[in-house]
């Protein structure tokens, strides 16, 4: 059974897609990244669907989903992921995050005891950048903050240009079709300020360090955007049961570059011990 479903999020409601082809226990829920769509995962989800009740859904500010068009708060996000949870009602789930999406989901596997078990793909760890980026940001910021109050609507940068030479695949087919999606480039002609760079000030190191379920981090040796580096540190910093995966010729979009399917075989077998264990405790 494959349905669209909504649930709420603070004062937001969330559009999702629900697939299950059986009475389940456990689900998994899927996290894409900042400026993403659920729509990437689907093949992931309705695959694994087969064992497990399976939530696609697009992050506040993305998609279908309501909120400021290109939200990027990793605190916003984490509620997100506590109410997908909550709308789900299983006993067991399971986490998939991807770039950002995967930030939120350590943060949220660190403080929600209802996850069992989390998998990132080329998640960002590293979100401070150097400390004159951050006195500009923080003006803007301040300033987008005033503007908000005074007219309800954030300042927006016209951020479309850092597409150009963005590379977040190996395969250039892939590449393209990812840069050339209409709905990110219209996300980032009017990225919102403050909201889509918020990212910045979250340590995600500090979450993964409480994070006691099991883990897996997935990593592409050709990530230049988040660079396998991070994926070592972020294995570092897990204090729990844990197996990291380098994977060669593969960028940041590891779900849809051409070793995904690689990719979907290192979550299935995850999912299939951790999740089916969890269902017999």
């Amino acid at each position: 059974m494959e349905k669209k479903v909504s649930f709420n999020s603070g004062n937001r409601k969330l559009s999702g897609i629900l697939i299950s082809e059986k009475e389940n226990k456990s689900g998994i829920i899927f996290c894409h990244g900042a400026f993403e769509f659920k729509e990437n995962w689907l093949d992931y989800a309705r695959r694994l669907s087969k064992e497990f009740a399976c939530l696609v859904f697009d992050f506040t500010g993305h998609g279908e989903s309501e909120g400021i068009p290109g939200t990027v708060d990793l605190d916003i996000w984490e509620e997100d992921i506590k109410s997908a949870i909550d709308f789900m009602k299983l006993e067991n789930i399971g986490i998939v995050g991807w770039s950002s999406g995967g930030s939120a989901a350590i943060m949220a596997t660190s403080e929600d005891k209802r996850i069992k078990c989390c998998a990132v793909i080329d998640a960002t760890i590293k979100l401070i950048p150097p400390i004159h980026e951050r006195l500009l940001y923080k003006t803007i910021s301040f300033l987008g903050s005033i503007k908000k109050k005074i007219t309800g609507k954030p300042i927006t940068m016209n951020l479309t240009g850092q597409l150009r030479n963005m590379r977040v695949a190996v395969d250039e087919n892939v590449n393209s079709s990812f840069k050339k999606n209409e709905r990110l480039v219209k996300i980032l002609s009017k990225a919102p300020i403050p909201g889509c760079i918020d990212t910045v000030w979250t340590d995600v190191l500090n979450y993964a360090k409480n994070i006691s379920v099991p883990f897996l981090i997935i990593h592409g040796e050709e990530d230049k955007l988040d660079l396998p580096e991070e994926a070592y540190l972020l294995y570092e910093n897990l204090n729990c049961e844990k197996e990291i995966k380098i994977i060669k010729d593969s960028g940041h979009a590891g779900h849809l570059d051409q070793k995904r399917e690689e990719i979907f075989k290192l979550i299935e077998e995850f999912f299939l011990k951790h999740l089916k264990r969890a269902n017999s405790e």
